[in-house]
């Protein structure tokens, strides 16, 4: 394969916290290319902060979900909160609100596919090539609700040679997992194909004794197939159709304190609540992509069609005691299709660009329930809120680079999008209630429609110097815009308008990528400002979140990130992230209790720790010439941080260190492997969201120490 990714990086157990996370287990020298600015390029020569972590270091690490890479990278963490509830953030921002209207400013790409939807974030890590994460706002090449930063998933493609393999895992908590995958060649004529399918079974970490149901636990079913046809020597046909499915409640929490803490005998070290009625969660997804390549001559053609469906179901109990006081409920189904064409030139010319056109459309019907149980004054009231999304987006784009000399070059690009979305909004509320609306939770609100009608320009402008071929020194401006959208969640105000407007970022950067010692040391720096204005933020309207853009905020900081291979047998990697994220202007974030409005300025952003800290290691050894044995371990820290814009230390993110490590022996050119390995091996059991709701503290811990074993073949 031309230039593709030369080799799966990092056969080691490592945090991910490096920029290029080379694979050099095998050979110190070897190219990383990734596809951040949609071509193929050594991830050295991009000037963007971006962090990979490929196929092997994924099967090394473990790692289970897309949300597993948060907090083993710099400046990049994560919240839990389950299907639809995790929360990513990137150098500081994150989108902090459980409403279908409310898009995220992290995109999530599967094989450049944009994935419209935040439960994504929960994605099984499967049968992927590499991960990248590209820090910042990538306005540009990604588009619309980049302002973050953009994650970037990789699948596996068809082999040219046969190959075949299949692991099985087996750990605490009853966890089973297992997987298989074929490719190679069928019938010659340039047809290849593969066959992947992945599943997982665990008991979860959280015990009803109540129901006896248990939460928080793992049941999936993965699959994908994918095709590839080279008619001829200019063109390339790639075609996938992937499923996924899901049935588990993981957005449970345990009462820590306040007015039902009597409901439930149990600390919270303990993991058990008790609650009046068994919560379930469902999702599926599939998916289908058509991605076309051809080399023109004078330039090269890409095309990629895909469409995607994602449906999910959820009941939680929302007092998560026994008593009957409140449950809520979602039902989402989501539908999408987008096509991107576009033209660029080959990646060795001193002249290069990247041209396009792109098109998404979606449709979203939600059903939200929200309900005030008898044990509040005797009889259940419920509200039910219908909210229809449907939108239309175009965009046209375009990024060139001009070589100024052999070791300066200067690059930059627009993009402009224009953006349709119409929502039909209702709320009924069941026969009699008058509690709901007394309280300001919900009202009756007849059927109407909200539209909102945008076009933005982002873009970014950048300066490459390279004094060597080991050194790239740059400096980036780039311009992000996220999407406005609607409250289209249970509201207990009389709306006049439920839309906001699109937020916006601007980002400065300055890098420094290196290499030494024939590739054996790379130390990567990167260091930014970015502002942010009309920030989509939640204000407290009576007794409910309304959203709306109430802030404007700035973050500053910076990302170290090494990798060194002292000797053949010998990684160590290490990172190092900073954030000092800020509100500016935040008027009205809440009320207090006279019900006068409170102003959360100058107060940190939310999920927004100072420090992310990580260090990892791995030795291989030969034991004989048919067998090598192999530890590896990995620590993070991650610093505090508020749970919400009123920035109360009673409800935190809660500092951690957690502790990894695997160790085991590998037969002969890695044809068969045997694993043991622990999670968080010290069983660190900081609180990873905690909130307040009618007076009674809740919180969820960061998942326990879990052991196991894993044993794969390879063909």
């Amino acid at each position: 394969m031309s230039r593709t990714l030369k080799v799966c990086l990092l056969a080691a157990s490592c945090t991910g916290a490096t920029v290029s996370l080379p694979a050099v287990a095998q050979t110190v020298s070897e190219e990383i290319v990734v596809t951040a600015r949609k071509r193929e390029e050594s991830v050295q020569d991009v000037p963007i902060a971006i962090s990979v972590i490929g196929a092997q270091q994924i099967k090394d690490m473990k790692l289970a979900n897309v949300d597993d890479i948060a907090g083993i990278l710099p400046n990049v963490v994560n919240s839990g909160g389950g299907q639809g509830g995790d929360t990513f953030a990137i150098r500081g921002l994150s989108t902090t609100s459980n409403n279908p209207g409310f898009e995220t400013g992290i995109g999530m790409y599967i094989d450049e596919v944009y994935i419209g939807r935040q439960f994504a974030f929960v994605t099984p890590i499967f049968d992927l090539q590499r991960i990248e994460v590209l820090r910042g706002p990538q306005g540009t090449l990604f588009g619309r609700n980049t302002i973050g930063g953009a994650i970037s998933l990789t699948t596996l493609a068809p082999s040219d040679t046969f190959e075949a393999s299949a692991q099985v895992s087996a750990g605490e908590y009853d966890l089973i997992e297992g997987g298989f995958r074929l490719s190679g060649p069928i019938g010659g004529n340039g047809f290849r194909a593969s066959l992947s399918a992945q599943i997982r079974e665990r008991d979860g970490f959280l015990k009803d004794f109540a129901t006896g149901a248990d939460y928080n636990g793992q049941s999936s079913l993965n699959t994908r197939a994918s095709f590839v046809f080279e008619p001829s020597e200019t063109v390339r046909i790639r075609a996938a159709v992937d499923y996924y499915e899901d049935d588990n409640a993981d957005s449970m929490m345990d009462i820590r304190g306040g007015a039902l803490a009597a409901a439930d005998p149990y600390p919270v070290s303990k993991r058990r609540i008790g609650t009046n009625f068994k919560s379930f969660g469902s999702r599926e997804s599939l998916g289908g992509m058509v991605r076309v390549d051809a080399d023109l001559g004078w330039t090269n053609l890409v095309s990629i069609s895909a469409l995607r469906r994602h449906e999910t179901r959820g009941l939680l109990d929302q007092d998560f005691s026994v008593a009957d006081i409140s449950f809520t409920g979602r039902t989402e189904k989501q539908e999408q299709f987008s096509q991107e064409i576009r033209l660029q030139s080959p990646a060795s010319a001193s002249f290069t660009y990247v041209v396009g056109a792109y098109y998404f459309h979606e449709e979203l019907d939600s059903i939200t329930t929200a309900n005030l149980g008898a044990d509040v004054l005797g009889s259940p009231e419920t509200a039910f809120t219908t909210a229809d999304v449907n939108s239309d987006s175009w965009a046209l784009f375009g990024n060139v680079e001009m070589d100024i000399s052999e070791r300066l070059a200067i690059g930059g690009g627009l993009r402009y999008t224009a953006e349709n979305k119409d929502l039909d909004f209702a709320q009924t509320l069941s026969p009699g209630a008058f509690l709901l609306p007394l309280l300001g939770i919900a009202i009756e609100v007849p059927a109407l429609r909200n539209s909102t009608d945008e076009g933005e320009w982002s873009g970014n402008a950048y300066i490459n110097y390279k004094p060597t071929e080991d050194i790239l020194a740059y400096a980036s401006y780039s311009r992000g815009y996220k999407a406005g959208g609607f409250n289209a969640t249970v509201i207990g105000t009389t709306p006049s308008d439920l839309s906001f407007a699109a937020e916006f970022v601007d980002s400065y950067e300055i890098g420094l990528k290196t290499s030494w010692m024939n590739d054996r040391v790379r130390l990567n720096i990167a260091a930014f400002h970015i502002d942010y204005a009309d920030k989509q933020e939640q204000s407290l309207v009576g007794t409910t979140f309304i959203v709306n853009n109430a802030a404007s905020a700035d973050s500053d900081g910076f990302e170290i990130e090494l990798f060194a291979a002292p000797t053949d047998h010998l990684t160590i990697m290490g990172g190092i992230g900073y954030t000092d994220a800020k509100y500016g202007t935040y008027l009205g974030c809440s009320v207090d209790g006279e019900g006068d409005p409170v102003a959360c300025s100058g107060n940190r952003l939310q999920n927004a720790p100072r420090w992310t800290v990580s260090l990892a290691g791995r030795y291989e050894q030969p034991i004989s010439d048919n067998l090598t044995g192999f530890l590896g371990g990995d620590i993070s820290y991650r610093d505090g941080a508020y749970v919400s814009s009123l920035n109360n230390p009673n409800y935190l993110h809660e500092k951690r260190t957690i502790v990894n490590a695997q160790v085991g022996i590998e037969g002969a050119k890695g044809r068969w492997r045997l694993t043991f390995w622990g999670k968080n091996i010290f069983d660190n059991d900081a609180s990873e969201l905690s909130f307040d709701f009618l007076g009674t503290d809740y919180t969820m811990l960061v998942a326990p120490r879990t052991l196991g074993v894993e044993l794969g073949f390879s063909f």
